[in-house]
């Protein structure tokens, strides 16, 4: 299955099940070409599709970084140019490496564009906190694979029904680690 279709697969998948699916703002032509040239690399085609179909993409718990409507100059950890340039200053990925979703738990995941293939998709590899210095996992061959598997996993989650998932009891709070979880997750945003 091409990445693309996978990239569908997985929307379609969220919408059949009812899963907010929330966006920013789509990125024109024009904006693609000037994320390409500012970070010196050719974008995946499946990670395009999510940035004109959507700009950044955020269901559940999972907030995909990609183009906001303040633009190429906002200070937001989900302006993928600002996370991309900032953690190539910390020297957290190679000059080829574009980071798009940090796991809560430290690491986080970068397409690598130097190994684009004959499609258009670069590998996604889940890096370790402390940079790909330390180490990187190959988890999926594209943005498309990534996001759909990320999908099927949330759709599991639901199933099992988490404590983060429960809106039948309005009266159970999200239990404070989850919110506190959360928090320094959102916290990331204002760093």
């Amino acid at each position: 299955m091409m990445s693309t279709a996978m990239f569908d697969d997985a929307i379609r998948s969220l919408r059949d099940n009812g899963i907010d699916i929330l966006g920013t703002r789509s990125a024109t032509e024009e904006d693609l070409k000037q994320i390409e040239s500012r970070l010196g690399v050719s974008l995946p085609v499946s990670y395009k599709k999510m940035l004109s179909e959507y700009g950044a993409l955020e269901f559940d718990t999972v907030e995909i970084y990609g183009w906001l409507s303040q633009g190429i100059d906002a200070k937001f950890i989900t302006n993928v140019v600002y996370a991309t340039e900032r953690e190539r200053a910390d020297g957290r990925i190679s000059e080829t490496m574009i980071p798009f979703l940090t796991a809560g738990y430290g690491p986080f995941f970068v397409m690598d564009c130097a190994e684009m293939n004959a499609d258009g998709e670069a590998p996604v590899y889940e890096v370790s906190a402390g940079g790909y210095a330390n180490g990187k996992d190959k988890i999926a061959d594209s943005f498309g694979e990534f996001l759909r598997n990320e999908v099927r996993r949330t759709l599991e989650a639901r199933a099992q029904g988490g404590p983060e998932f429960d809106d039948d009891d309005e009266d159970s709070p999200p239990s404070r680690e989850f919110i506190s979880e959360y928090w320094k997750d959102r916290a990331k945003d204002f760093e």
